[in-house]
């Protein structure tokens, strides 16, 4: 599939790219690994974790098959949350709605989505805390982390303490405004969790906002009585980085990891990001002499390419251009 996002291949920085080497995770992989690093899949390790153990043979068979753009691409069959053991897994009808927690089917009805979950079967998985996986799956230097589990996410979280405080670099995390699932934690609870390892919001890539009395959602025309209404914000996901300028740049492994922090940076367009890593001066002179490039002005470049993608007009949005990538696939968001 052709990626989405800046065409780094065209803007000089792809030499750089190609030495570096990402390990990133995807945790509720149910459909396939996230498409979000895309531009930049050529040097990404992807590891996804899916505890429904027909889906995530179904994906490894997939990925057998090549024809994806990773380095490497494979899926493992465990949950994660805080302590080693194991769970039930609910499976509700629409299976992306699938959750260790049991789902309020009353607030749900609220919204007009009882069909949702309705339970079809319950299953045993295993689960494994994340920092515990990672040593014995050998992923313990993942740079990028993405968990879309509906309600366990701040379990995970608790238990990556190491991965957090170390390799991260990046987060993208589902979060919830209503707790459609018994027991969830919020969005303020995963934020402020996250915010005590350096990581800041950068942004909202997707926004989930349900009415009430159908599931069309605004602006959309609906049948009945009430065609146009906004709906509640329920959830949405959130893009966390770690904050440049805490980063130190001593070592060649430091500077390596700045770099990776700004190629993911790149991947979700936040372009005048990866600039101020790219503006520090031992990064700078560090691909000076490795490179012979100004990485600035091939940045330059590349925002300038982006600018050029959707014409004069306004630029159209990474986030717009893989909705519509996905519309395509036929692999919708509820």
């Amino acid at each position: 599939m052709q990626s989405i996002g800046a065409p780094i291949s065209n803007s000089g920085l792809n030499t750089i790219l190609a030495d570096l080497d990402l390990t990133c995770l995807d945790v509720g992989a149910r459909g396939g690994f996230s498409t979000d690093l895309f531009p930049i899949s050529g040097s990404v390790s992807a590891v996804g974790f899916e505890p429904d153990r027909a889906e995530c043979e179904r994906l490894n068979r997939e990925a057998a098959l090549g024809g994806h753009p990773w380095r490497s691409l494979r899926f493992l069959p465990v949950a994660l949350g805080v302590e080693r053991g194991s769970a039930q897994l609910h499976l509700y009808r629409h299976r992306g709605c699938s959750s260790i927690l049991e789902a309020d089917a009353e607030l749900a009805a609220l919204f007009s989505r009882e069909n949702y979950y309705i339970l079809d079967e319950t299953i045993p998985v295993p689960v494994v805390p994340l920092d515990e996986a990672a040593v014995e799956y050998g992923i313990q230097d993942a740079e990028f982390l993405k968990i879309d589990v509906q309600g366990g996410e701040l379990d995970i979280l608790s238990a990556s303490r190491t991965l957090l405080q170390s390799s991260l670099l990046a987060l993208r995390l589902e979060v919830s405004f209503v707790p459609m699932y018994k027991g969830q934690p919020l969005f303020s609870d995963i934020d402020l969790f996250v915010r005590d390892f350096g990581f800041v919001p950068m942004g909202f890539p997707e926004m989930h906002h349900w009415r009430r009395t159908t599931r069309v959602k605004h602006p959309w025309r609906a049948p009945g009585p009430l065609p146009y209404s906004r709906g509640q914000l329920v959830h949405g996901d959130v893009i966390y980085f770690r904050h440049p300028e805490a980063m130190p740049s001593e070592s060649d492994a430091q500077i390596r990891a700045l770099l990776k922090a700004a190629f993911i940076a790149i991947s979700y367009d936040y372009i005048d990001h990866a600039a101020a890593i790219f503006r520090r001066d031992r990064v700078n002179q560090w691909l000076g002499d490795r490179y012979g490039i100004d990485p600035l002005e091939a940045l330059s470049r590349l925002s300038s390419m982006r600018a050029r993608i959707a014409g004069p007009g306004v630029i159209e949005s990474l986030t717009q251009q893989k909705n519509r990538v996905l519309a395509r696939l036929g692999r919708t968001r509820k």
